[in-house]
């Protein structure tokens, strides 16, 4: 008989509603069986909760968050709920996406595969233009991690690669507990994938790719696309973070090495297009990410 552990579903909500409401419609229409949905909504600012709980009534649980504690903050409260509900398997969503009805059945049928796999990501599909967008990820010497389309994988079951899209991404609650695989908190938003999968390698774990389950993602959603500076800032500042936490000496000098230089060419190249706050943005992160602070600042 083929095995259908739990799966808790997490999605988060951050004055999102319209989008909530799109991705829980689709979610209806999947085929898994055995899942729950747990809706943790980040401080919004309206009546966001209120409504989900009303139109969804015992397909959901909602927890209300006081403030907006991030993407890491908000998703490790749901992890932690999830736990307690005795979830074998947590798939992190963003609520900006629409799934195919078998997405889940796939992402647990290959995360099934190997008990060294700890983590298994979707193939990612642009919401709008149906293209896809992400098939696998290399991570580079200044922590940069590069989405990467190869159609010949989209012919495969599934592979490994070096990371996943936080879109949608399931995760091994027996490899979470014994090596401490929550988000880090103090990444607030952005990188916490790269991460978590860095992490996740580092104790000889198996980073893949489901290729048979689709998500359709409305990149860019919460900010409203572009070059803007809430995502310059957390990138910047957590990239600087994450070298200091993650890698060795000689690791941390190859990478000053290749960062500073693409920073400055990213420097001019604002100064000659007068986007000057995205200058002063970039002084504010190196600043907080050589001093270590985290958490969340406004941008």
């Amino acid at each position: 008989m083929l095995s259908r552990p739990k799966v808790s579903i997490i999605v988060l909500n951050w004055n999102g509603l319209k989008d909530t409401i799109e991705c829980l419609e689709s979610l209806r229409k999947i085929t898994y069986p055995n899942y729950e949905v747990i809706i943790v909504d980040n401080g919004s600012s309206g009546n966001d909760p209120d409504v989900l709980e009303e139109r969804y009534k015992d397909y959901i649980k909602v927890i209300r968050n006081k403030e907006n504690l991030g993407f890491c903050g908000g998703n490790n409260i749901g992890i932690k709920e999830a736990i307690k509900r005795s979830a074998e398997y947590i798939l992190l969503l963003n609520n900006d996406t629409v799934i195919e009805p078998n997405f889940l059945d796939e992402l647990v049928r290959v995360a099934l595969k190997d008990n060294k796999i700890a983590i298994v990501g979707s193939v990612i599909a642009d919401y709008y233009t149906k293209k896809i967008v992400f098939t696998n990820a290399k991570i580079d010497r200044k922590l940069k991690m590069e989405s990467r389309i190869d159609y010949l994988n989209l012919n495969k079951d599934w592979w490994e690669t070096e990371g996943v899209s936080g879109a949608s991404m399931i995760i091994s609650v027996e490899h979470l507990l014994k090596h401490s695989l929550f988000l880090d908190e103090d990444l607030f938003l952005y990188c916490d994938e790269m991460d978590l999968c860095i992490r996740a390698k580092k104790h000889g774990l198996k980073i893949v790719v489901a290729g048979k389950s689709k998500v359709y993602h409305k990149e860019g959603r919460s900010y409203g696309g572009g070059i803007k500076p809430t995502p310059v800032y957390y990138i910047l500042r957590n990239r600087i973070l994450l070298a200091k936490k993650i890698l060795n000496p000689k690791e941390h000098f190859i990478f000053w090495l290749f960062f500073i230089p693409s920073r400055l060419l990213r420097f001019f190249e604002w100064v000659l297009t007068g986007k000057l706050g995205l200058i002063k943005t970039t002084f504010i992160a190196f600043k907080d990410g050589i001093a270590g602070r985290g958490g969340m600042r406004p941008v």
